[in-house]
């Protein structure tokens, strides 16, 4: 074998990685293709999955009364190449008032679109992630972004003490600005099949000219991955310590805030070719020693280094109204008790692995005095009466 200089040597290193990652990907992709969209069990485990939690409207229940019938129809319509779009259920919510827009789809199109992302789009979208990117990915979800969050604390703990930064990065208007000439460049590098790409982009197109709408499954697992090169942009080149991403809010741990102002400056150049931007007054560098928020809770150093995760103060105080009002609509007939209970229990477990013992003992004492009874299955604490030998 010949003698290599430098430059040939690492030219043939990049030429080996780039084959070992051609092999990865079409391992990855194999069979994701217009027939695994179309199979009748998959088809079938999407209509049965589609209707969890909503069977009681009645378009559910004509749907999967003739189940068989419409999914076989469903078949031919993707196989034939047919538009399976019929029309958005368009409706608002406000949600910690902040008012949101849901594009929901019929029954008829939400089952081939549950199929296409479980049977292709997750297969190949989801092993290009990076582990840091927690929302909606099987295994992952709030629970494992708060996890994270803490081992990237206690990690910069052991190595520097309280004295750093964290970068807090917010994309505006997230899924209303997704472009959609880059998502659909996305798309095509991950998948081969050119009729499961066309049906994956007939749902993008019918969205209009730009966004993506709340309340489709393709929808969300196309916007947990649309920023994948910021996120391998920021961790395998800007030198952070630690980073998160949790859909459209994200993190960088470092000690410099000279260099977070330097990572901020790139990946608000990165977003430019995606068509989002860094949310100017929710993007800041903020002190750890201080602590901050991230989803909806709070992060701080004990004076020992202990990282503590405690639930926001407006979280607390909008349960509690919550309630009050639960106990209005209780005493009118407009809610039952084995409701407001679901409703309750709900709240209080995402609150149990939290440092939130004394929130929750005041939460439970506040939930006795308006309905009585037992929480958690624990009735209330009693009297203890001490009696004399």
């Amino acid at each position: 074998m010949p003698d290599l200089n430098s430059d040939e040597r690492r030219e043939a290193r990049r030429a080996r990685r780039a084959e070992k990652r051609r092999r990865n990907r079409d391992s990855r992709i194999e069979g994701l293709d217009i027939e695994a969209v179309a199979d009748l069990n998959a088809l079938y485990r999407a209509a049965m999955q589609a209707g969890r939690g909503v069977s009681w409207k009645a378009s559910i229940q004509r749907y999967q009364k003739d189940v068989l019938k419409n999914i076989v129809r469903t078949r031919r319509d993707i196989l034939d190449g047919n538009d399976l779009h019929r029309g958005f259920i368009n409706f608002d919510i406000v949600e910690r008032g902040k008012r949101r827009h849901i594009s929901s789809v019929h029954i008829a199109e939400r089952v081939p679109q549950k199929a296409l992302a479980q049977e292709v789009l997750i297969p190949a979208t989801v092993p290009t992630v990076i582990g840091a990117n927690s929302a909606n990915i099987k295994g992952r979800g709030t629970d494992y972004a708060v996890r994270l969050m803490k081992r990237h604390l206690a990690d910069h703990y052991r190595k520097h003490g309280a004295e750093g930064y964290i970068l807090q990065m917010d994309f505006r208007d997230y899924f209303a600005r997704i472009a959609h000439e880059p998502l659909k460049r996305q798309l095509s590098s991950r998948l081969d099949d050119g009729r499961v790409l066309s049906l994956a982009e007939s749902f993008i197109d019918v969205q209009g000219d730009v966004g993506l709408g709340l309340g489709s499954e393709p929808n969300q697992i196309c916007a947990v991955a649309f920023p994948n090169a910021i996120d391998h942009f920021v961790t395998e080149m800007c030198g952070v310590e630690a980073y998160g991403r949790y859909m459209d809010d994200s993190y960088c741990i470092h000690t410099s805030k000279e260099h977070l102002v330097m990572v901020k400056s790139a990946v608000e150049i990165l977003c430019g070719d995606y068509g989002i931007e860094l949310h100017p007054r929710k993007t800041q560098i903020v002190k750890l020693s201080h602590g901050f928020t991230f989803l909806k809770k709070k992060f701080f150093y004990s004076e020992s280094g202990r990282v503590i995760v405690r639930p926001c103060r407006d979280t607390i105080t909008r349960e509690r109204r919550k309630l009050k009002a639960l106990k209005r609509m209780l005493d009118s007939g407009d809610i039952t008790m084995e409701q407001i209970e679901q409703q309750y229990q709900s709240w209080r477990g995402g609150l149990v692995h939290l440092d939130a013992h004394d929130t929750l003992l005041s939460m439970d004492a506040l939930y006795r005095e308006l309905f009585g009874g037992s929480v958690n299955g624990n009735p209330p604490p009693a009297t203890v009466v001490r009696i004399a030998a």
